[in-house]
């Protein structure tokens, strides 16, 4: 059995997130705040990047509802999305980016393992390079 390969969509502001293909399946995302998004392929290693989250029971435009409830309304729902909020004030969207890595092609089992294991494994090699992991990723 082959994995799939790791490939992050384009930074897409977060206002226009459900313009990204694939977000209709579980995967894995990184958030980053920017004043312009960086051209080319994602760096899963960049400073600005604040939150890898996963999801592998919903898809990804449900998980990111869910964030934007809790950052932005103050629900509860996502512990990231609530983590933003304490940060970063609720401020709006504005220089808020999301990049996604939908999952697809493997058994329910394989993909929530895959899944989880990519989202531990970006927020690592953030760690190892800045010493602590993205700002809103507390655990």
């Amino acid at each position: 059995m082959n994995l799939p390969r790791v490939v992050f969509s384009k930074w897409t502001r977060w206002g226009e997130r459900t313009r990204l293909n694939g977000i209709q399946n579980p995967g894995v995302y990184a958030l980053a705040r920017f004043t312009k998004p960086p051209r080319g392929p994602v760096e899963l290693r960049a400073r600005n990047i604040i939150y890898f989250g996963e999801t592998c029971g919903n898809s990804l435009r449900g998980r990111w509802r869910a964030f934007h409830r809790s950052a932005f309304e103050g629900n509860r729902g996502h512990s990231g999305g609530r983590t933003y909020r304490r940060r970063f004030g609720g401020k709006g969207m504005r220089g808020l980016y999301v990049a996604a890595f939908p999952v697809e092609g493997l058994t329910k089992e394989l993909r929530a393992l895959f899944i989880r294991y990519i989202e531990r494994k970006v927020i690592l090699e953030y760690a190892s390079k800045w010493g602590v992991a993205p700002k809103c990723n507390r655990k």
